[in-house]
């Protein structure tokens, strides 16, 4: 089966000024795990930790859904470990805690709000699967919740969210190099008016690295 590059832990997705990654040997199906090191059969290690940022010069977003009005974030990482790496077969699935997902950078352009203290996601660790069936589908999965804390003309305003069907859906693609979640919806739980009813989250993150190995991952 031929190698494909994840894109790249969610949003956790976005493209422009990726690397361009290199062509992998064509290998059996069922001999090669689902995660390798970029150009290799070296196969990613339960245990290894990943890691990824926002794909260059794109956006995290949380927008009222339908409108770009909301929050921007120009910084988000996200990173885990791997605890499943099995043989490819075109229908196998890698998976693994996410502990980090954090952003920064952020602005609103919501009426009424001058700013943003902090968005943070609560809950932590969720589970981060990839699978090699067609179309690359990534879950990150969990108790997934996004605590919006906005400074607003009458104070600072904490906005509660949820994810409305408790995962995050994207896709990995090889070309460009990303893993991508598009308008994921999330469901207000506690909050003054000011806050969106929901939001619907955007991002992509690309290249995803093994750092203990010292590299790109592939998805097979």
């Amino acid at each position: 089966m031929r190698n494909r590059t994840i894109a790249g832990v969610a949003a956790l997705a976005a493209a422009g000024a990726l690397l361009a990654l290199p062509a992998v040997p064509a290998a059996a199906a069922g001999t090669t795990p689902v995660l390798t090191i970029a150009g290799t059969t070296i196969p990613v290690g339960v245990g290894d930790s990943l890691s990824a940022g926002l794909v260059s010069g794109t956006l995290a977003t949380m927008y009222n859904p339908g409108t770009t009005t909301g929050v921007k974030c120009t910084t988000s990482t996200i990173g885990g470990s791997v605890s499943s790496n099995p043989l490819a077969t075109g229908s196998a699935t890698a998976s693994g805690p996410v502990g980090t997902l954090t952003f920064s950078g952020c602005t609103s352009n919501v009426v009424g709000v001058s700013g943003v203290n902090s968005l943070t996601m609560s809950n932590l660790p969720y589970t981060l699967s990839i699978s090699d069936s067609a179309g690359f589908p990534v879950t990150l999965s969990g108790s997934i919740q996004a605590v919006v804390n906005l400074k607003t003309l009458a104070g600072n305003a904490l906005c509660t969210y949820s994810s409305t069907g408790g995962a995050l859906n994207g896709n990995a693609t090889n070309s460009p190099a990303q893993i991508a979640m598009t308008n994921q919806a999330f469901t207000k739980l506690t909050g003054p008016s000011i806050c969106f009813a929901g939001i619907s989250f955007s991002a992509a993150y690309g290249p995803v690295t093994d750092t203990t190995l010292g590299g790109t991952v592939f998805v097979n």
